[in-house]
């Protein structure tokens, strides 16, 4: 988790600059990748985006576990309704609402992202979760009269502890998120560069006139997918 968490301080980084004159030039030692359209280094460019979707995965996982761990402790209305909502899987729920919307930016696409991930996590929460509740300790909170704010603040370090297990899969949940919607041009603008808007500008272009900056970007989602596959933690 802390790799993962390390790439929070991505998201403070600057854009790389632009020269539209050095555009699409090809491998060399100065450019080991070559550059994109608008000349930005295309090893650097590969390195940064990436960073900064981790990053910003890294930030909705934890916002999801959050809202998952309240929902799992003390959401007990509404539960056929959330229960329902967990049949629709998260992309399918986005994309006609990205769609209808004209696209996310950042802040509205990272609190849709958290929400619908403290739903799917949710379930799995309350299992590891509920065996304490029905325990005389956490019922001696409520004996003793202690607020729910003073609940929250005792036990909040020993439930994140439980839930950082479900971490893992909930930050590849969102990196495949946010690449899927800006592959599909629904995603945040081109002001903010992401491993999403790379894949939708260098994908297209591998069937014709290929890059190495495409071909790198390609690698890295088959290696990311890879060690996906092979991670034992719960999927979301």
């Amino acid at each position: 988790m802390k790799w993962r968490c390390a790439f929070l301080l991505t998201l403070l980084f600057p854009e790389l600059p632009l020269d539209p004159f050095n555009g699409d030039l090809p491998m060399g030692w100065h450019h080991l990748l070559g550059t994109d359209t608008l000349g930005r280094d295309g090893l650097l460019r590969l390195l940064s985006s990436s960073a900064r979707s981790f990053g910003f995965a890294a930030a909705v996982a934890l916002g999801s576990l959050t809202l998952g761990l309240l929902l799992a402790l003390w959401g007990d209305h509404l539960r056929a309704a959330r229960s329902a909502l967990r049949s629709v899987p998260p992309l399918l729920g986005l994309i006609p609402m990205a769609a209808v919307l004209g696209g996310f930016g950042w802040v509205p696409l990272g609190i849709f992202l958290a929400s619908f991930g403290a739903l799917q996590l949710e379930p799995a929460l309350r299992a590891r979760l509920d065996p304490f509740r029905r325990s005389p300790a956490w019922a001696m909170h409520q004996v003793l009269g202690a607020s729910r704010a003073h609940q929250m603040k005792t036990w909040a370090p020993w439930a994140f502890e439980e839930a950082m297990p479900l971490f893992p899969s909930a930050w590849v949940a969102v990196v495949w998120a946010e690449a899927t919607l800006r592959l599909l041009g629904l995603g945040p603008g081109p002001q903010h560069d992401s491993l999403g808007l790379l894949l939708n500008e260098e994908l297209p272009r591998l069937a014709t006139d290929a890059t190495a900056l495409g071909l790198g970007a390609l690698l890295l989602v088959l290696a990311l997918a890879w060690s996906s596959a092979r991670a034992p933690a719960e999927r979301i």
